[in-house]
């Protein structure tokens, strides 16, 4: 078996033991199916309330969210669900196991993005489900199809966040604040629930310089019709150029932080 086929087996390996940890706990997945049934129903209330002149109705409002929540299910999954599983591999000491198998400390890491990654993929999938059965969202089918290629291009732009959360994880042992301030601060300058246009012209400038901008303007554009600034191929061009830019530097940060912990002797230290 050549180099590549083993490296996509032992990555298929760690997101298929993931996939059984998760079901391990019998109510997890039908946890969250609820969570986010009570989430679509509040934000549809909540639309009901919603009058600006940003939005020609409350339907036009409920679609907005509905996007934004979505995204945020990608978000959280691939910024907290990464370096948090790096931590969680730490203190139940099986990291140790990454670091002394052939596919080494580097790849492992960069498989535990593989499952909550899917894992967000299915519940946008039951998200935008339950608000067009229940609710009656109204999706733009004749490009919903093409939302496919978005919410992967927005994974790979999100990613390396995620990773750069993940050596700081190696370095200092902790990350879940900065998780957590990061997720705020993307859902807050991105649009994710309100538009950026309300924002103070000071912090405008955030919106332009992070993927969740794009991915979220795109999508929307895309799964219910919505109007988009610029153009699709430039905000498509505008995740691929983060994807494209920043996963190397990510990757590299990790290389670089297990090197660092390996000088310290803390590598496998929580």
């Amino acid at each position: 078996m050549s180099g590549a086929r083993l490296n996509v087996a032992a990555a298929l390996a760690v997101m298929r033991r993931d996939f059984q940890l998760f079901l391990s706990y019998r109510l997890r997945f039908v946890s969250q199916v609820f969570s986010t049934l009570f989430a679509v129903t509040l934000f549809y209330y909540v639309s009901r309330l919603v009058s600006a002149p940003q939005f020609a109705s409350h339907d036009a409002y409920f679609a907005y969210v509905i996007v934004g929540l979505a995204a945020m299910q990608i978000l959280t999954a691939t910024l907290h669900a990464v370096p948090t599983g790096v931590r969680a591999e730490l203190v139940t000491g099986t990291f140790e196991r990454m670091v002394v198998s052939p596919y080494g400390p580097l790849g492992s890491i960069v498989a535990l993005s593989l499952f909550p990654m899917a894992l967000a993929t299915v519940m946008v999938t039951i998200t935008l489900a339950i608000a067009a059965l229940l609710f009656g969202l109204p999706l733009h089918w004749p490009t919903v199809p093409l939302v496919v290629p978005v919410v992967l291009l927005g994974l790979l732009a999100f990613l390396p966040f995620a990773f750069l959360l993940a050596s700081a994880v190696l370095i200092v042992k902790q990350a879940g604040s900065a998780a957590t301030f990061l997720i705020s601060g993307l859902a807050l300058a991105g649009g994710s629930f309100f538009p950026v246009s309300v924002l103070p012209s000071a912090l405008r400038w955030i919106s332009n310089v992070q993927p969740l901008t794009p991915a979220l303007e795109l999508t929307r554009h895309e799964l219910v019709g919505a109007a988009i600034s610029g153009s699709a191929s430039l905000a498509a061009v505008k995740l691929a150029a983060f994807a494209v830019v920043l996963l190397p530097v990510s990757i590299l940060s990790i290389s670089t932080a297990l090197k660092v912990c390996r000088a310290r002797g803390t590598l496998i230290e929580y």
